[in-house]
């Protein structure tokens, strides 16, 4: 891939490496020569042997990690599984991704209210602005750790403190943030975080890592169960003696089998990048968005994201007078330069393997 493109668009989804493929490749082989161990050995130690990779990765226990298919499901979770009353209110940002949005947005018949951050043209906001709108009725908040639109790396640890002093939850979407940046949920003081791989993890579509902190685990039902729901699998004695006992891990909202293929390459990545190491990744990042932003500047174009400290991300937001952004995205991805248009700007995404000659390629192909 590094040799045809010059990939700016890991916002819109991150080309999986070597590792990923070789993994992939080798489980499908073991698959289609029927070599896999039966049974539990495949989709329990295997499956919980990433999950220990991938709890290490945001630092929390194994327990406290589920792999769902995406970041909306993680939240369905939450708005299907919680004991909701009419007056119960939710927060989110008006600039948010629309799964932070919709499975609110769809309690409105059980009488829940969801109040909207107001951006103002901002392109950010402040725990000021999530504050004015706390009630007592306040259930939780629901954030984007880096904004999909404008990168904007909302202040989460501040707003944890402030909904644990009111008694909410604080949900954060980490899908354009981990893999990119360092992510640990225990600094974040979040309750529960999803994380969908096919972005900045570039690990592929369907599996995402989902925290759910202890406390939440005892508050939330379980609204789409399934045979690997309940607790002892190893040692149940029939699978038809049926008992409602819900595992007490995360692993409760894993209905069935997962995608077997997508865990193995997930598992691939995450070594990797723990190789690497997360602050090491995090310092190129940022450090190659500040150079593209930077050369943008130079060449006239207004960078709408937020440079403040502690609110920077791999996500640039980009405007230029007198520019269709549309076509220039087309005119770019002809040239082999991957970028995205979101909300009228141009959106650049950088990761640590990025190079150079990719922001050579990116200024050969914008206009002055």
């Amino acid at each position: 891939m590094t040799e045809k493109w010059a990939w700016f668009n890991h916002a819109t989804f991150g080309p999986p490496p070597r590792a990923y493929l070789q993994a992939v490749r080798e489980f499908t082989e073991k698959m289609a020569a029927a070599d896999l161990p039966d049974g539990y050995g495949l989709w329990g130690e295997m499956v919980d042997g990433v999950r220990a990779g991938a709890a290490r990765f945001v630092n929390c226990e194994p327990d406290d990690v589920a792999f769902l298919k995406s970041t909306a499901e993680g939240f369905g979770v939450v708005s299907l599984g919680l004991d909701w009353r009419p007056g119960d209110e939710v927060i989110a940002y008006n600039q948010a991704f629309p799964a932070d949005v919709y499975p609110w947005l769809n309690l409105a018949s059980r009488g829940v209210e969801l109040k909207l951050i107001d951006d103002r043209g901002r392109h950010r906001h402040e725990v000021a602005d999530v504050e004015a709108l706390m009630t007592p009725r306040t259930r939780l908040v629901c954030l984007e750790l880096v904004n999909f639109n404008s990168g904007f790396r909302a202040p989460v640890e501040e707003v944890a403190r402030l909904c644990h002093r009111q008694g909410a939850w604080l949900l954060v979407d980490a899908t354009q943030a981990v893999g990119a940046l360092r992510v640990d949920v225990r600094e974040l003081g979040c309750d529960v975080l999803i994380a969908h791989g096919y972005k900045f993890l570039m690990s592929g579509w369907g599996t995402a890592i989902s925290f759910f902190a202890p406390h939440t685990r005892e508050r939330l039902g379980v609204p789409e169960p399934g045979w690997k729901s309940v607790g002892d699998l190893k040692n149940l004695a029939s699978l038809v003696d049926y008992k409602v006992d819900w595992a007490t891990a995360a692993r409760r909202w894993e209905p069935s089998i997962p995608d077997l293929v997508g865990i193995v390459g997930l598992g691939a990545v995450i070594g990797l990048m723990s190789g690497l190491g997360t602050r090491w990744i995090e310092e190129r990042v940022l450090g190659n968005a500040g150079e593209v932003s930077g050369a943008l500047e130079e060449r006239g174009w207004s960078v709408m994201s937020s440079r403040r400290p502690g609110e920077r991300s791999g996500i640039l937001s980009l405007s230029r007078d007198g520019v269709d952004m549309a076509v220039l995205e087309a005119e770019l991805r002809k040239r082999d330069v991957a970028c995205a248009v979101r909300e009228g700007r141009l959106r650049l995404s950088v990761h640590f393997y990025n190079d150079r000659s990719d922001l050579d390629r990116l200024l050969a192909c914008l206009p002055r």
